[in-house]
């Protein structure tokens, strides 16, 4: 408690005893409802950031699907491979730290050589939808119907 406080609620102490008041008793329920104020609006804050978070990584997660969609349209053949020194390191980067850390897509490390690694993402399509939710409608139609079909070969089941 601060020093003007301790001051304060002395003097009220005081005067609550020479006049026989209740200031006080008074004081500290103005003071609790403040309190509770407060925290009332601390959560209404703390919801919106909760919610602004999620948006923020369904937004990141939309990103990716962008830069992914953007590499199978200039390499249909290995637009989920990675080589350091390709310039590939800040868009792997990204898409290990939205994609891989919330367990949406893993990655294979090939090595090729000493001190040489291929990267290989695979994504999990049906995740990557689910993070995605509603958002997905924000995406254009044509991102959000190649989204789609991934999930949809995906689904398919492999032959042995």
């Amino acid at each position: 408690m601060r020093f003007r406080d301790r001051v304060l609620f002395v003097g009220l102490a005081i005067v609550d005893r020479v006049f026989g008041t209740h200031w006080v008793q008074r004081e500290l329920k103005r003071r609790q409802n403040r309190l509770a104020e407060h925290q009332a609006r601390m959560t209404n804050v703390q919801q919106e950031i909760d919610q602004l978070q999620d948006q923020l990584e369904k937004l990141h997660v939309q990103l990716c699907v962008l830069y992914l969609r953007g590499r199978y349209m200039a390499d249909l053949e290995d637009w989920l491979r990675f080589e350091p020194g390709s310039g590939d390191e800040p868009g792997l980067d990204i898409l290990i730290e939205h994609l891989v850390k919330p367990r949406l897509a893993a990655i294979e490390i090939h090595e090729t050589a000493p001190d040489c690694h291929i990267y290989h993402l695979c994504p999990d399509w049906r995740a990557i939808t689910a993070a995605i939710g509603d958002a997905a409608k924000l995406l254009e139609p044509e991102t959000l119907a190649w989204l789609r079909q991934r999930v949809a070969n995906q689904s398919q089941p492999t032959a042995s």
